[in-house]
């Protein structure tokens, strides 16, 4: 599913979302003045992984959710506990998992 699919339904479901390409701009988008309550973070974002991402995310106390089609077992083991949601993925089990992170 395409992320902008995946935002435009978020977005109608009443979810404020904030898209992002690159690591780089998750870090910016961080350090504005938003409020965030999760994250959603592929594992490949662009040419780069969103580990550091996580770990940060981690460090600060928000929760996260990795996507991604590669195999959940080839995550570090830091991440195996994580919330990991496997493409394809239909907008009912993403909604069921943003409504179990955010609970």
């Amino acid at each position: 599913m395409m992320a902008a699919t995946v935002v435009m339904a978020l977005d109608s479901e009443g979810h404020d979302t904030v898209h992002v390409l690159t690591v780089a701009e998750a870090f910016r988008a961080l350090g504005d003045d938003i409020a965030f309550d999760v994250a959603l973070l592929d594992v490949e974002l662009g040419d780069e992984l969103s580990f550091d991402l996580a770990h940060h995310l981690g460090k600060i106390g928000l929760r996260f959710m990795f996507t991604s089609a590669r195999d959940p077992n080839l995550m570090p083991p830091e991440f195996s506990e994580a919330p990991y949601l496997r493409k394809p993925y239909d907008l009912a089990h993403l909604f069921r998992a943003l409504h179990e992170l955010r609970a």
